[in-house]
C-alpha cells in the first residue's frame, strides 16, 4: 500500500486582534519604561501649575496685589523670553549640563524672591528675582516631550501627546488647589520650596536623558524658524493659546457681573475637566483625523465651542456652567497636536527648541489674551467679549491650515 501523499498547507497568517478603543493606550505601554515616563511626565507639570499662584500668594502678604500681579508677569517674562535659549543649549550640548545649571540659578532664584518678599525687600527686588526665577526655570516639562519623541514609535507619538495634554489639564485642576492649601495652611515660602524641591526630583530623574546631538555644521542663527510652516504653526499656537487664556478669564469676570460668583471655579474646573476627557478620547483614535489638515479641523471644533459659549452667556450662568465641559472639549487635543506637528517640522537635532519655542509663544499668547480680554470685558462686557473669542480661533485655524510639513509627515 503506497503511503498517502504529503498534503502540504501554507500557514494562514494570524488574524489581527480586534482593536479595542484603549488599543493606542495598550500600544504606547509597550514602549520602555513607559510607566516611569509617566510619573515624571506628571511630575514635571506640578511646578509650572503651582509657581504663579504660589509667587502671587507669598508676594501679595508683603505689597499690594498690583506689585504681586507684576512679580508674576515678570516671572512669564523671564520664561518666555529665555525658554528657546535653554531649549536649544539642551540640543547643542547636553540635557546634564543645562538642567544642573538651570536648577542651580533656579534654587537661587527661589530663596531670593524667599528672602526678599518674606523681609519686605523693595519691589524693584521681588520684581527682578521674579524674573531670574522664570529665567532659570529648567525646561522638565518641554524635555519630557522630546523624550516621548526619541521612545515612541511613528505611531504612537500622537497619543503620547494626547496623555501629555491630558497630564497638564490634571495639573492646572490638582496644581493650584495645592499651592492654595500649602500657602494658608502653613505659610507663603512653603508652595515655593515644595515647588522647588519637586523640580530639583524631576531634573535628577532626567539627567540620563539622551538627545540627539545637532549635525555637524553651521546653522542659521534663527533656528527652527528658518522653517516657513514651523513659523505659521506657532501664529496658531500663539492665537490658540490667546483665546483659550481670554476664555479663562472672561468667564470669573462674567460670574461676577451676573451675580454667580460661586460658579468662578466650577467654569474653569469644568473646561479641564472636558479637555482632560477630550484628550483621552483622542489619543485613543489617533487616526481619526490623521488624513487631512487635523489641527484645523479641532480648532473649528473649538470656534463652535466658543461659541456656544458665548450663545449661553446670553441666556443664564447655569447654561455657561453646562457648556464650558463643551467648549473645552479638544482644548487638551489643540495642545497635543500642536506638539505633533511641531515635532513633525523640527529639524534633526532641533526638537527641544522647537518645543520651546511652542511654550514661549504659549506664554505670549497667554499674557496678551489677559490683558485684551480683561480690557474688553471692563470696557464692553464680558458676553460681547466671549463672542469675540471664536473670531481669534478661526485666525487660529487658518495660520495653522498651513503649517505643513513640506514632506507629509504630519498628521
Amino acid at each position: 500500500m503506497s503511503p498517502e501523499p504529503e498534503v502540504v498547507t501554507e500557514a494562514l497568517p494570524e488574524e489581527a486582534a480586534p482593536r479595542g478603543p484603549l488599543h493606542s493606550y495598550r500600544e504606547l505601554r509597550k514602549v520602555p519604561g513607559f510607566w516611569r515616563m509617566v510619573a515624571i511626565g506628571m511630575a514635571s507639570k506640578l511646578p509650572s501649575s503651582m509657581v504663579e499662584l504660589s509667587l502671587l500668594l507669598l508676594v501679595g502678604r508683603a505689597y499690594s496685589y498690583g506689585t504681586a500681579g507684576l512679580a508674576v508677569a515678570c516671572l512669564a517674562i523671564g520664561q518666555c523670553v529665555t525658554a528657546p535659549l535653554r531649549g536649544r543649549l539642551i540640543d547643542r550640548y547636553s540635557p546634564r549640563a543645562v538642567l544642573l545649571g538651570c536648577l542651580a540659578g533656579y534654587t537661587a532664584a527661589t530663596v531670593l524672591v524667599i528672602l526678599t518678599a518674606s523681609g519686605a525687600g523693595s519691589a524693584a527686588a521681588v520684581l527682578a528675582f521674579s524674573t531670574a526665577l522664570g529665567a532659570t526655570s529648567p525646561p522638565v516639562a518641554v524635555l519630557m516631550r522630546t523624550v516621548w519623541h526619541n521612545a515612541a514609535e511613528r505611531g504612537m507619538f500622537t497619543t503620547a501627546m494626547a496623555l501629555d495634554s491630558a497630564m497638564m489639564g490634571t495639573a492646572l485642576v490638582t496644581g493650584p488647589v495645592l499651592a492654595s492649601w500649602l500657602s494658608l495652611s502653613f505659610s507663603g515660602t512653603v508652595p515655593l520650596i515644595v515647588i522647588a524641591v519637586l523640580t530639583a526630583v524631576v531634573v535628577f530623574l532626567l539627567l540620563d536623558t539622551e538627545v540627539p546631538p545637532r549635525p555637524a555644521g553651521r546653522r542659521h542663527w534663527l533656528g527652527p524658524l528658518t522653517s516657513a510652516p514651523l513659523r505659521r504653526l506657532l501664529i496658531a499656537d500663539g492665537l490658540f493659546v490667546l483665546a483659550v487664556t481670554a476664555t479663562d478669564v472672561l468667564l470669573p469676570i462674567y460670574a461676577k457681573e451676573h451675580g454667580a460668583a460661586v460658579f468662578t471655579g466650577a467654569y474653569l474646573s469644568a473646561l479641564s475637566i472636558g479637555s482632560v476627557l477630550g484628550s483621552l478620547a483622542l489619543g485613543a483614535m489617533p487616526g481619526l483625523l490623521a488624513r487631512g489638515p487635523k489641527l484645523s479641523v479641532l480648532l473649528l471644533v473649538f470656534a463652535a465651542g466658543g461659541g456656544a459659549l458665548a450663545l449661553g452667556a446670553r441666556l443664564s450662568p447655569v447654561a455657561v456652567l453646562f457648556l464650558s465641559p463643551v467648549a473645552g472639549l479638544v482644548l487638551g487635543s489643540v495642545f497635543g497636536t500642536l506638539r505633533t506637528v511641531g515635532s513633525d517640522l523640527a529639524k534633526e537635532g532641533e526638537v527641544t527648541e522647537t518645543m520651546s519655542w511652542l511654550t514661549s509663544l504659549d506664554m505670549a499668547g497667554g499674557a496678551v489674551g489677559a490683558a485684551v480680554f480683561a480690557h474688553l470685558a471692563v470696557t464692553e462686557g464680558s458676553g460681547t467679549a466671549l463672542a469675540l473669542v471664536p473670531a481669534v480661533v478661526l485666525l487660529s485655524a487658518l495660520a495653522g491650515w498651513t503649517a505643513r510639513s513640506p514632506s507629509g509627515k504630519q498628521g
